[in-house]
């Protein structure tokens, strides 16, 4: 189902065809993931994001930094629709930041987790929790056969 180029596991290197790669609904309605690497010691893991057209993050809070790589259209925070992230922009969202990005035409993204993200409430309660372990399961049911 996936191409990659098949490197032992103790190899310092390991490469995939990103377009072979299936796209798997995510955590939010209106996104779907591809899994790129996983490390559950560090919890660090890479994705790439898409976002259909009016795709709305739920409130949400980094536990971990997320730096992402605008490949396609979109998005802008909902608390500042004047800044507007698109196509070839970098965006550093450092751990503890609390936002609700927001893509009206639709985006892909590549993007790399230094930690899980926790979806709140409207009063700053934590509703779920996704990590490196979460995707990994996720990836792995979704692919598997």
């Amino acid at each position: 189902m996936t191409s990659s180029v098949t490197v032992p596991s103790s190899a310092p290197l390991l490469a995939c065809d990103t377009n072979a790669l299936p796209w798997i609904p995510w955590a939010m309605p209106g996104a779907q993931f591809k899994l790129l690497s996983a490390d559950p010691a560090s919890g660090r893991f890479s994705l790439m994001i898409r976002l259909e057209k009016n795709c709305a993050a739920p409130m949400h809070r980094h536990v971990g930094a997320v730096e992402g790589l605008v490949l396609e259209g979109g998005f802008h925070y909902d608390d500042a629709p004047h800044m507007h992230y698109s196509a070839g922009m970098y965006v550093l969202e450092r751990d503890g930041a609390v936002h609700r990005p927001v893509s009206q035409e639709g985006a892909v993204m590549f993007a790399v987790f230094h930690g899980p993200i926790e979806g709140l409430d409207g009063e700053g309660n934590v509703t779920g929790r996704i990590g490196c372990d979460w995707h990994m399961r996720v990836w792995g049911e979704a692919t598997a056969g």
